[in-house]
């Protein structure tokens, strides 16, 4: 995979790769699925009925695109194929649904972190990283050591967004060793190694809208801040919003039933993450599903950042004696640059959207 080129249209709202893991891959870790429309809804439109016709229709075109052209699947799933079946298709029809076409048989959670173009091409070596890595000696998935939601974490965590997780082997000791991650990450505030897809959708929420741009001195006191500002950017920003992509709708899906919410990971009291959950997949505010609702919060949130800004003396003086005082000085300066110019930028983006009529 690899960057498209810097004067690339992008503005088709089917743009875009979908990423995905699955546990019966073998020789890769991800396939790529180009655009929205077939990642998620198979190329199923609202008003279509998934029906055997539709379903055999995208498996047809699955394969003849070559999508998984190329992938090996685990032994034990690969002796259940008919004689009469070629490979390539009883590939697809194990990955369908799961790999392409989503909203077949599931919804999708999804939250949108906007990101540099430095930022994006981390998180793509470090897909083509483990995709090389898989290639030369297999992949091995686990539900608790090694899941797809370990690779999306890393991938952004290769970003900056936040710290990387161990991916372990399978066995009792591996989990083991995650569960003692928990109680290490819970003393310490930390990020245990155990990961699941839905905490990733409540973390990229929080890393996109929950982080302290309201206060230098908070924002000093975050690792994850300070990280990604030393590559000249903070994921707490303006448009960082969340979707959701529903399974088909069940009047007109005769193949698939809708399920329970994935399992989340969760400490009630201490790291409790399904209030949240909850929140933003059944009541979520505006301001994280609406552009120009996002886009105005955080014209003000920035400008309120701004008007609230201490002198640096003042600012020197709330530190704690350690905290390092000449890092300090250093970011309050690129701090305050930076929020101006998302001030600046956000204002324009709005002005740009009422204009096209948004």
């Amino acid at each position: 995979m690899r960057l498209v080129a810097t004067d690339t249209d992008l503005s088709d709202p089917d743009s875009g790769t979908g990423i995905s893991v699955n546990k019966i891959f073998d020789n890769v870790t991800w396939v790529a699925i180009p655009g929205r429309d077939e990642f998620f809804r198979g190329g199923l439109a609202p008003e279509q009925t998934l029906d055997k016709s539709f379903y055999e229709a995208a498996i047809h075109r699955a394969t003849t695109a070559g999508w998984l052209a190329g992938v090996g699947i685990k032994d034990a799933v690969m002796r259940q194929r008919p004689a009469a079946m070629r490979p390539d298709e009883f590939i697809v029809r194990h990955s369908i649904g799961t790999d392409f076409a989503l909203n077949f048989a599931r919804t999708a959670y999804c939250a949108r972190l906007p990101m540099s173009r430095d930022a994006i091409g981390k998180v793509i070596a470090y897909l083509n990283g483990v995709n090389e890595s898989a290639q030369q000696s297999g992949y091995t998935w686990n539900m608790y050591t090694n899941n797809c939601s370990h690779v999306a974490h890393n991938a952004l965590a290769a970003a900056g967004v936040w710290d990387p997780k161990v991916a372990r082997g399978p066995g009792a000791m591996n989990v083991a060793r995650d569960v003692i991650s928990v109680a290490k990450a819970l003393a310490l505030s930390q990020m245990s190694d155990f990961s699941f897809p839905a905490n990733n959708f409540v973390r990229l929420y929080e890393a996109g809208n929950e982080r302290p741009i309201d206060d230098a001195v908070a924002a000093f006191r975050n690792h994850d801040v300070r990280r990604t500002m030393n590559d000249g950017w903070i994921t707490t920003g303006a448009g960082a919003l969340i979707a959701t992509y529903p399974i088909h709708d069940a009047s007109r899906n005769q193949l698939f039933a809708p399920g329970r919410d994935p399992f989340l990971f969760s400490v009630p009291m201490l790291w409790d993450k399904a209030d949240t959950f909850k929140m933003l997949t059944r009541n979520a505010p505006s301001i994280v599903t609406d552009l120009p609702a996002n886009l105005a919060h955080y014209r003000e949130r920035y400008a309120k950042t701004l008007a609230d800004q201490r002198t640096l003396e003042d600012e020197l003086s709330l530190l704690n004696v350690t905290d390092d005082q000449a890092d300090f000085r250093i970011f309050y300066g690129r701090f305050h640059a930076l929020i101006a110019d998302e001030l600046k930028r956000t204002g324009a983006r709005l002005t740009e959207y009422r204009r096209l009529g948004g």
